[in-house]
């Protein structure tokens, strides 16, 4: 059973190192060979993956049919179909869930229906369950590219989300009476709850609804650990089949003895988790929990006996089986990782003693063990979380400790008892506010976790890897027999400290990344772990560039604080995120070519240096109110005083145009840059071959949008550099580019070219 269940695992997971989608025939000829060893051996762990690897395969193709059913570029078509979101009218700007059953008068079949997340911004009454006809402009799911950061296509896949679009105009095709059940209750809450402190939390709790939670809310739930208590998923579906389970065996034995009641307190269990998943929607987290509850209920009642390990690999097997792409996203392991964690550290020793419990006070034994259980889930997740989210909160298992029973015991119940009695106004109404005031205390608690949130850089990460794997193995392992095992351990931690620590830059070199940030620009000087930043990217109100990208960017390579921030001038693409990254990066030192408040004038004549290199403005020539394009900061960064023979120059242009270019070139006839910043994002504005024909330079860094309204970088634009033979680097097709300098070498990376590629990766992009 353990053979097939991980093989199975093991096949489906490989979808993860596929380049691109396989030949079926490899597969055919993987569970041929697979078959001769069972038969041969009795062996069917081979079988198993080829299997899984199979199956797999035959989702990824059918998920890469329907993306290619969709414009590589914005296109428009019309559809028919279903809205399948929950909407919250009191939110602005939601996105939501739509299925198309057709496309062009042409209608798909079941398994062929098109999964779009659109947005509606002139809709007015929009509701769960109901069907339109809509024209829309959509496209192929396509995100940014950085080491750090959202990656939107990863989150595609792992959703099931096809395209991404827009509605043009929309005709309702049902009445009233397809509002869906579950829309009709939660517009009663939303009512219920009006003026509640914790209306968004409540409204997670009780029908998995998280958008109206906002940028303060997951930081705190970041900072805390405490972000899984508000998705409803394997904690909370547990939590009711327990209920159902405890109330079903009570109600069995208060009832005359009948064989009929035998499975009572299955079935209710069963239909208490089956219901909460509903009030899910039955996300893909809350049908994974499902499905566990009912394979546990299963072995419960049928009294199937199968260890701990056999039982997870069943449950990961099955949930992989159910649906393979749900392997993209976090959830799925973070929470197998988590059951995996428990149970080792139950067979590692975690577990209550009966000579404990015989004593006076047996819930200091609980206590004892909780807090062992929380420590080593801090420990033992730490790789999930630093691949998932970068980084660990140091605070989660001391709030986790107090909030999970509290949250569990308290506020769950009077959630689930405020939906069941929505229809009765007081009733309901009296357990929501119960609901509410019961988070005051844990939300309360949460606010004092802030900053709590410690990121992980790549270094550092190896280290703690080696050190957790030695902890599991020092912990798990007999110490007299492993001694020798043990103390090599430690002399393998020593040697991966030191190794990490020579991954650091060599003192003479310094390094360059223009991030991803779609249309606007945002780039980074780093040397010896430290780093000045040129411009934020824009900003949106629900956040920023300098949020999702420029702060996880330096989080991942061990960076909390800006050494110094330039602001290039005032436009929200170049400045949008501004205050984030203030407030967020706290830089030592801030400058702009406008009159701003705390920053220094940056305007020609200024010169600085900063770890050896040189900081030397060359635009504008005086600091304005506020500055506009042409009034963009325009800075060479050199390291001659590093490398006095074979220095090499970067240009910063911010969106300068042709005529400041002119006048630039007219002052500074001499200027030359080995690394220069497309002015404007490639705009035909700028960029004139006179300005290029006197920088000589090599290398072109242009930071543009995917789907830019404005159609940049210009094509003659482009062509006029690649005419001049400078090497072209456009994040709108390369993502983030780093450059490392060293000696006069540049060394360029390309992080949608150069990292490891996804088989998913081609369906979005030319």
């Amino acid at each position: 059973m353990f053979q097939m269940t991980a093989g199975l695992s093991i096949g489906i997971l490989s979808l993860h190192y596929w380049q691109s989608l396989p030949d079926y025939k490899w597969f055919i000829t993987a569970m041929i060979i697979g078959g001769a060893i069972f038969f041969c051996l009795r062996i069917n762990l081979f079988l198993a993956i080829a299997i899984g690897g199979l199956w797999a395969w035959v989702t990824a193709v059918d998920y890469s049919r329907a993306v290619n059913s969709l414009p590589l570029e914005r296109g428009n078509i019309t559809i028919v179909g279903e809205v399948r979101s929950l909407i919250n009218h009191n939110i602005l700007d939601k996105r939501f869930i739509f299925v198309a059953e057709s496309v062009k008068e042409r209608d798909l079949v079941r398994k062929d229906a098109l999964r779009l997340l659109l947005d509606w911004p002139a809709v007015t009454e929009l509701k769960q369950g109901q069907r339109y006809q809509l024209d829309i402009r959509v496209r192929r799911p396509s995100g940014r590219a950085n080491i750090a950061g959202f990656d939107a296509e990863r989150y595609a896949v792992g959703n099931g989300i096809h395209g991404t679009g827009t509605v043009i105009a929309g005709t309702l095709l049902s009445q009233n009476g397809n509002i869906s059940l579950r829309q009709r209750w939660f517009d009663r809450a939303v009512r219920q709850t009006e003026g509640f402190t914790y209306r968004a939390y409540l409204l997670a709790l009780g029908f998995g609804e998280r958008d109206g939670l906002d940028q303060d809310d997951w930081s705190i739930l970041r900072d805390s650990g405490l972000a899984h208590l508000m998705a409803i998923s394997g904690l909370h579906i547990g939590l009711v089949v327990v209920m159902g389970w405890g109330i079903g065996s009570h109600m069995r034995g208060a009832l005359p003895e009948s064989g009929h009641l035998l499975w009572l307190p299955f079935w209710l269990a069963l239909l208490l988790a089956y219901g909460y998943a509903w009030l899910a929607g039955f996300s893909i987290p809350t049908q994974r929990a499902l499905l566990t509850s009912v394979l546990c209920l299963l072995m419960i009642r049928c009294a199937v006996v199968w260890s701990g390990l056999q039982l997870w690999s069943v449950i990961l097997a099955s949930c992989l089986i159910l649906n393979p792409l749900a392997s993209y996203s976090a959830g799925l392991w973070l929470s197998f990782g988590a059951v995996l964690v428990l149970y080792l550290a139950n067979i590692g020793g975690i577990r209550r003693r009966k000579q404990a419990e015989q004593t006076r006070v047996p819930w200091r034994e609980t206590v004892r063990v909780y807090v062992l259980l929380q420590l080593a889930l801090l420990g033992l997740m730490l790789p999930l979380q630093w691949v998932w989210f970068g980084g660990i909160s140091l605070a989660a298992p001391l709030i986790n400790l107090l909030a999970v029973p509290w949250v569990s015991l308290v506020t769950v119940p009077c959630v689930l008892l405020a939906v069941i009695t929505i229809t009765v106004p007081g009733l309901s109404g009296v357990f929501w506010q119960l609901a509410d005031w019961s988070l005051h205390p844990v939300i309360a608690l949460a606010s004092l976790a802030e900053g709590a949130w410690w990121p992980l850089s790549e270094s550092l990460f190896i280290a703690l890897l080696a050190m957790v794997t030695g902890i599991v193995l020092c912990w798990l392992l007999p110490w007299r027999r492993f001694l020798c095992l043990q103390l090599s351990l430690v002399l393998a931690l020593w040697g991966v400290s030191d190794w990490s620590k020579s991954q650091t830059l060599d003192p003479a070199s310094w390094q360059v990344d223009m991030l991803d940030v779609g249309h606007g620009l945002a780039i980074l000087i780093q040397r010896q772990g430290r780093a000045v930043l040129y411009d934020t990217g824009n900003s949106w109100p629900e956040g920023s560039m300098a949020l999702s990208v420029i702060e996880p960017v330096l989080r991942r390579q061990g960076i909390r604080h800006l050494d110094g921030f330039i602001l290039s001038h005032a436009d929200a693409d170049h400045a949008g995120g501004t205050s984030d990254v203030i407030a967020r990066l706290n830089p030592a030192w801030l400058r702009s070519s406008d009159k701003r408040e705390g920053f220094a004038p940056c305007v020609r004549g200024r010169l600085w240096r900063w770890q050896g290199l040189t900081f030397r403005v060359l635009w504008p020539p005086k600091r304005v109110t506020k500055a506009a394009n042409p009034h963009s900061c325009v800075i060479q960064v050199s390291d001659q005083r590093l490398n006095p023979e074979s220095d090499t120059s970067l240009l910063l242009t911010g969106d300068i145009d042709a005529i400041s270019e002119l006048l630039l070139a007219r002052l500074e006839p001499d200027l030359k840059a080995d690394i220069l910043l497309v002015p404007h994002h490639g705009s035909n504005s700028s960029s004139t071959q006179t300005w290029l024909d006197s920088l000589q330079a090599t290398y072109a860094l242009v930071s543009a949008g995917k789907f830019s309204p404005w159609a940049l970088p210009a094509e003659q634009v482009k062509h006029r550099y690649l005419m001049q033979g400078l090497h072209w680097l456009d994040t709108a097709q390369d993502g983030q580019v780093s450059m490392r300098i060293e000696q006069g070498a540049v060394a360029v990376t390309r992080y949608r070219k150069d990292s490891r590629q996804h088989w998913y990766q081609p369906l979005f992009r030319p």
